[in-house]
């Protein structure tokens, strides 16, 4: 049993360090330009021992985020925990995900200027637990229409799309401007703006913005 154990946490190890050579010769040199070989030599294997553990270089792509996306999900909950209203929900939501970008910027670099614009992204697992990880908002936007925080006619969805796409431009233009400023630039100010499309007129979400 101790021979199996240890052969076990021998092949984890041996993927792991595969994924982190990937994941920097990805982010410094660019997805196309990183061959299989390149990868393998990072690693320190051969190429046939890589292949035992990948069937490609598309293959460690759809991988690479995977355990990222997976750890956002599981620290969403507890980010969220007792905050009280749903423009306060929605600010902890956007800096909370711009300091987890920002503390895992080569992740981040992948998932925004190579995954996404992969034809297969929208059949992995980590495109699953992204729709899982946006569907919060969703639930946040609809806490603000019942409470009388969001306007009644808003659409969940409709609204869900404008944040999402709002933080996907912050960060995808900080990344293709080589992280030079700080992600939280002018937040506020971004922040208020998006809260201002979706709130009540007459409700008192002016105090979440304190």
């Amino acid at each position: 049993m101790a021979k199996n154990n240890s052969k076990n946490n021998s092949k984890e190890h041996t993927r792991i360090r595969i994924i982190n050579s990937a994941k920097k010769l990805f982010s410094e040199q660019g997805y196309q330009k990183t061959t299989i070989v390149d990868i393998s030599k990072q690693a320190g294997l051969s190429e046939a021992a890589l292949y035992e553990y990948f069937q490609g270089k598309e293959d460690l792509l759809l991988t690479i985020p995977d355990l990222w996306v997976s750890e956002l999900l599981h620290d969403l909950d507890e980010q969220l925990f007792g905050i009280q209203g749903a423009v306060n929900k929605l600010r902890k939501y956007l800096w909370w995900y711009l300091r987890r970008v920002e503390q895992a910027p080569l992740d981040a670099k992948i998932v925004y200027l190579f995954l996404k614009t992969n034809a297969n992204f929208l059949n992995t697992e980590v495109y699953a637990n992204v729709k899982r990880l946006y569907a919060y908002l969703i639930d946040i936007f609809e806490e603000g229409q019942k409470n009388g925080e969001m306007k009644p006619d808003l659409n969940p969805r409709i609204a869900r799309d404008i944040f999402v796409g709002t933080m996907d431009h912050i960060v995808t233009r900080w990344l293709l401007k080589d992280m030079s400023y700080s992600l939280f630039d002018n937040l506020d100010h971004t922040f208020n703006l998006l809260v201002a499309a979706f709130k009540a007129e007459q409700s008192n979400s002016a105090d979440y913005l304190n």
